[in-house]
């Protein structure tokens, strides 16, 4: 006759879509409904394997490690009354639309399905809105912007397909998952690895962070990139996150453990990629053979090292080197039709100076 948990104590407290379930079971049957996490011993975990799952939804609860620790060695039956209640209701997708002068769309995404969690995942919702009401003032912007939140993966699967029928201008995909807490931020390439969201977050990191963590597609974080880069859709998508962190799936993601430093950060780096996009102009030539840059009409020679006219005691500078070998090759590099990141990267020059 002692009460030893009540499911409501915590938002948590069961799984996601569990069951109803009322009887007497041994301790033998009811372990097997009770989840945890062993490292944090006060922590009710997130269970929500029930949403992918549907095949195998049954009734249990989610408990802390301690408590587990206090009855599994009672030697007694368990009485079970949990009482749950399922009702339909909408999905709720927050899509938020701010058009440039191209139909090219680059889209910001991230998931509002984590209830009672601040890390996961409402600080990539704040991040995005945030960034967004920062772009909705800028003018003459070339590139379409697109914010959606939603459930991760279902949620995403249903408006991809109903928005992709009409709209296949969405080139890029940048994920916010996990960017409040105090970690250092990362980035997740593409699958492909090598497109221009690929460079241009590589340039950012270079040149932000300078020692950073980035690694091949789903090898940090795995969320809603599979659904973009899915067969039909292929989107180029990166993912932005600060996982792991110890907190992660429990009801211990509470606000208090979010950085405002790292949440402002990570909108910081958003807006970085955002401006190479808009900046990374291409060229057309418009003459025959080579070009003098040096004259004052156009005014592109960069003054560098020479040999035999500068002190012989100076060391030539390697950036030196760079921008000469640069210049000579500009007026072939321009009829490729090259662009600022392209030629950021491959001469391995500043973006900005290139520009």
């Amino acid at each position: 006759n002692k009460l030893l948990y009540n499911g409501k104590s915590s938002p948590l407290g069961v799984p996601v879509l569990s069951k109803s379930f009322k009887g007497k079971i041994k301790w033998t049957d009811l372990k097997k409904n009770l989840y945890f996490d062993s490292k944090l011993k006060n922590a009710v975990v997130y269970n929500w394997r029930s949403l992918y799952q549907k095949n195998y939804i049954d009734w249990g609860f989610c408990i802390p490690k301690n408590l587990y620790n206090k009855i599994k060695n009672l030697k007694s039956y368990f009485d079970i009354d949990l009482k749950t209640q399922t009702n339909k209701s909408s999905m709720k997708v927050l899509d938020f639309h701010i058009k440039g002068k191209s139909k090219k769309t680059i889209l910001f995404n991230a998931h509002n399905c984590h209830p009672f969690q601040a890390n996961d995942d409402i600080s990539g919702c704040a991040v995005g809105i945030a960034l967004f009401k920062y772009l909705k003032d800028k003018k003459n912007l070339r590139y379409s912007y697109r914010l959606l939140i939603c459930p991760e993966l279902i949620g995403t699967m249903f408006w991809i397909n109903k928005i992709f029928k009409k709209d296949k201008n969405i080139s890029a995909a940048i994920l916010l998952k996990s960017v409040g807490n105090n970690r250092k931020l990362k980035f997740q390439k593409s699958f492909d690895g090598n497109t221009k969201l690929d460079m241009i977050a590589k340039n950012v990191f270079d040149s932000k962070y300078k020692e950073y963590e980035s690694g091949p597609f789903r090898t940090i974080y795995g969320n809603d990139e599979t659904v973009f880069e899915s067969p039909g859709y292929k989107i180029p998508t990166i993912s932005l996150t600060r996982f792991p962190f110890k907190e992660y799936h429990t009801d211990l993601d509470k606000p208090n453990k979010l950085s405002e430093k790292q949440l402002v950060d990570t909108l910081d780096t958003c807006k970085k990629i955002i401006w190479y996009f808009e900046k990374n102009y291409s060229y057309k030539v418009n003459f025959k053979g080579l070009i003098s840059l040096s004259n004052p009409k156009y005014d592109l020679y960069k003054k560098t090292f020479s040999v035999g006219i500068h002190n012989s005691k100076v060391k030539i500078n390697s950036t030196d080197i760079k921008w000469n070998l640069l210049m000579n090759n500009l007026p072939m590099e321009l009829e490729n039709g090259r662009d600022v990141l392209y030629l950021s990267n491959k001469y391995n020059l500043p973006f900005n100076d290139i520009l």
